[in-house]
Order: C-alpha cells, then sequence, then structure tokens
C-alpha cells in the first residue's frame, strides 16, 4: 500500500514534498475510520529508512532489509493498538448533572484553574440534599498541571478531616489522579506518587472522576479563586472570604 502509494506520486523532489505525501497520502480502498494507518505506516517506514542510514554512516553498521521491516511492523503494531484503544473508549455521555450523594454522606467537588504564572483550585461540599455547605478557594504556587489537580485533592481530603466528615465522597475531572486512588492496584505516575501516597494515608474516601460539565461549580470557583488577590479561605455566598 504505501510503496505504490510512493510510485504513483508524481514527485518527491524536497522534503516538505514527503510530508505532505504522509499527511495527505492518495486515495486507496480502506474505510474512511482507518485511512490514518496509511499515514503512521510512511511515517515508520521513513523513520526507519533515517535510522538505519544514520547506522550506516556513523557506525559502519550494514543495512538488514529484514530487520527493518520487523522494526516497522512491530512499532505499527504498537501504535495502532494504542489509537485503536483510544478510539475504541465508550461514546456514551454520562449525565451531565450534578448527582447528590446517599443519605448521611458529604460530596466534595474539587476542580483547578490555571493561567502562565499562577494557579487556583477552589472544593465545594454539599450533602445529600445538594445544598451547598461550603466552597473553598486557595491560591498555589505555580507548577504542573498534574502535580496541581494532586495537590487540590489532598486539600481537599484535609478540609474533610478538619470538618470531622466520615462519610465522604470526592468528585473531580483530574483523571489521572482520580484513577490511581480509586483502585490501590494502580500505579500513579511518578510526579505525583508522593501525594498520591499521601492521600491514601489519611482518610478512606470514595474517589469518583466525573466530566468537566459535572463539575462547574468547583470549576467556577477555581476560576474565581485564580482571579482573586487572596491566597486561601472559605468562601460564603461565593465571594465573601470568611
Amino acid at each position: 500500500m504505501v510503496h505504490r502509494a510512493l510510485c504513483e506520486t508524481s514527485s518527491l523532489a524536497t522534503d516538505e514534498d514527503i510530508i505532505k505525501l504522509i499527511l495527505i497520502p492518495p486515495n486507496s480502498p480502506l474505510p474512511l475510520h482507518d485511512q490514518w494507518t496509511i499515514s503512521l505506516n510512511m511515517a515508520l517506514i521513513i523513520d526507519e529508512i533515517w535510522r538505519t542510514r544514520n547506522l550506516i554512516q556513523f557506525q559502519d553498521s550494514v543495512a538488514d532489509i529484514h530487520l527493518s521491516k520487523k522494526n516497522v511492523q512491530s512499532r505499527f503494531l504498537e501504535y495502532s493498538r494504542v489509537f485503536s484503544f483510544t478510539r475504541a473508549l465508550p461514546t456514551v455521555q454520562p449525565n451531565p448533572m450534578w448527582t447528590p450523594p446517599p443519605h448521611g454522606w458529604i460530596k466534595l467537588n474539587v476542580d483547578v484553574a490555571l493561567n502562565s504564572s499562577k494557579s487556583a483550585l477552589a472544593v465545594v461540599a454539599r450533602d445529600h440534599r445538594g445544598e451547598v455547605l461550603y466552597i473553598w478557594g486557595s491560591g498555589l504556587h505555580s507548577c504542573s498541571p498534574s502535580q496541581v489537580e494532586a495537590t487540590s485533592i489532598l486539600w481537599t481530603v484535609q478540609l474533610a478531616i478538619q470538618e470531622h466528615w466520615k462519610t465522604v465522597i470526592v468528585e473531580g475531572d483530574a483523571q489521572v489522579c482520580l484513577n490511581a486512588l480509586s483502585s490501590q492496584d494502580h500505579i500513579p505516575d511518578w510526579n505525583i506518587c508522593t501525594i498520591i501516597n499521601n492521600i491514601r494515608s489519611l482518610v478512606s474516601c470514595k474517589f469518583r472522576w466525573i466530566r468537566r460539565n459535572s463539575n462547574s461549580t468547583a470549576h467556577s470557583s477555581a476560576r474565581f479563586a485564580l482571579n482573586s488577590s487572596w491566597q486561601q479561605g472559605r468562601l460564603n455566598a461565593f465571594g465573601d472570604l470568611r
């Protein structure tokens, strides 16, 4: 397929021509949803040619067509699995509305907001009737987005302990962090591993990932915290700092 595409191309005079060919390959009989595999295959072949050329020129190596073919096939399968998994994820959208916790439970929704110089987080506490108990906000020094998200969940758990709440659900849209907290078998990314372990050691909560549109109150509160001059505290009636 790739060989035919290259042969049918009238001119590949420049590097730009090659890039255009990879990004916009000729028509093929493949289904539309699989067209991306042509570009992937061509890119891997070009990369393997360049790698082999460097081995020959700088390490006095000998070209091995069979090994190069195996390398391309192996990498193609690896990348295909990743993209196929992403495309195969469920497309059913969950209910975008916020849902209250069971009777006697407190639900804490958390979110962060960032700009180029700083970050902020907010936590919204509600009971089983959906009534807002508290809204907290805090500014943070600039750090990586994943560390900000992990820190926001740590602070949320610390607030639950401060309020002596025993039955707590923590919700947010920080998927990487919340997936790590939802299962003890999940190994968190190295840059948030310490924070995640600290959260696990503090208290037993239920952790749930939700989409941004189900977390709008916490998101708006975090944006408010980001654009405010204060550093940390409790908000009353969304704006009056206690």
